[in-house]
């Protein structure tokens, strides 16, 4: 039988005529000596039989503040580069910096990469390597990424990526898991399926530890980020002592004199005297020495004045605090 992806006049290099299984090889279909498994639907891409091979690399590198993504997107091509065949070269670079929980319709729109001087051409983000590997003359037979994780941190999104490049007769390797191109193709999709179900295991532990971690630190009466309008933050040494000695401290939240009044104020208002936001925002901008607006975060969204939402805001945090 000769094989459709092939002809007896240019057979495949020895290299890909292997059977998955060493010592075990498989039959052989014909002249072209490629196995039963190589010729059948289930086989890869006819294009993995020719003896060099258009690679495209998938990165991703999670948010800034979880990770350096120069040296990230650096180390996950030098890393896909060293796991290709020789014959092998990567003809494209695919990268983002955003989270790999993210919906796949929202991934590869960030800019966020063009915040860091990373020394390697950018041909696009994900959602650009999905387009280009639907179109008529792409330029790569193939994509790498350095772990099935960068991919996408859940199996659904991980799925529907490897699917669109199914579809489009382009396979999907990782740089940890065997490269192979001929035979049976059972247990390599069995490992894929396993390393997609451990990225997800990972991030999904790492966000439950992190949140009981959370949990803990406030029930213990110490405070996380900017304290909110009413309350002042009060520095404490660290209670361990190796980040103590590194300079490291934490806070709990403590009134805040005259803006602490200024809440109690708020809250007579609506509570006792029944009045609307407008009217108090009103009642508040006529004496802002009085009662001091609050400062948001960033100079561009400071008005120096009071507005419904801010008597909302902190009416609604002093509700659940219970100090109203």
């Amino acid at each position: 039988m000769t094989s459709p992806r092939d002809s007896p006049t240019n057979p495949p290099p020895p290299a890909l005529r292997r059977s998955r299984t060493p010592g075990t090889p498989a039959p052989e279909s014909g002249p072209s000596g490629l196995s039963d498994y190589d010729v059948s639907p289930l086989g890869m891409s006819a294009a993995l039989l020719r003896r060099e091979i258009r690679v495209a690399v998938l990165a991703r590198c999670s948010t800034e503040d979880q990770q350096d993504p120069r040296q990230s997107v650096m180390r996950q091509v030098g890393t896909c580069r060293t796991a290709l065949p020789e014959s092998w070269m990567i003809v494209a670079v695919f990268y983002d910096v955003e989270s790999g929980r993210m919906e796949l319709d929202q991934r590869g729109q960030g800019e966020n990469y063009e915040r860091f001087d990373i020394p390697i051409a950018r041909d696009g983000g994900i959602s650009d390597l999905l387009a280009e590997a639907a179109r008529p003359g792409r330029r790569f037979d193939a994509v790498i990424c350095e772990s099935i994780s960068r991919v996408a941190r859940r199996t659904f999104e991980g799925i529907s990526v490897e699917r669109a490049l199914e579809r489009a007769d382009v396979p999907l390797f990782a740089a940890n898991e065997p490269i192979r191109v001929s035979g049976s193709r059972a247990q390599w999709v069995l490992q894929r399926r396993i390393n997609q179900s451990v990225a997800e295991y990972e991030v999904l532990n790492t966000l439950e530890q992190s949140w009981g971690g959370l949990c803990t630190h406030v029930r213990e009466g110490w405070n996380i980020g900017k304290p909110p309008y009413g309350y002042k933050a009060k520095t404490y040494r660290h209670p361990n002592p190796t980040k103590a000695a590194r300079g490291h401290t934490k806070s709990r939240l403590e009134p805040d004199g005259v803006r602490g009044e200024t809440v109690t104020q708020i809250a007579m208002w609506r509570y006792h005297d029944e009045l609307g936001y407008d009217t108090i925002a009103e009642r508040l901008n006529a004496d802002l020495v009085k009662y001091p607006p609050p400062e948001p975060p960033g100079k561009q969204r400071a008005r120096g004045a009071w507005v419904k939402t801010s008597v909302c805001e902190v009416l609604r945090f002093s509700a659940l605090q219970g100090t109203v």
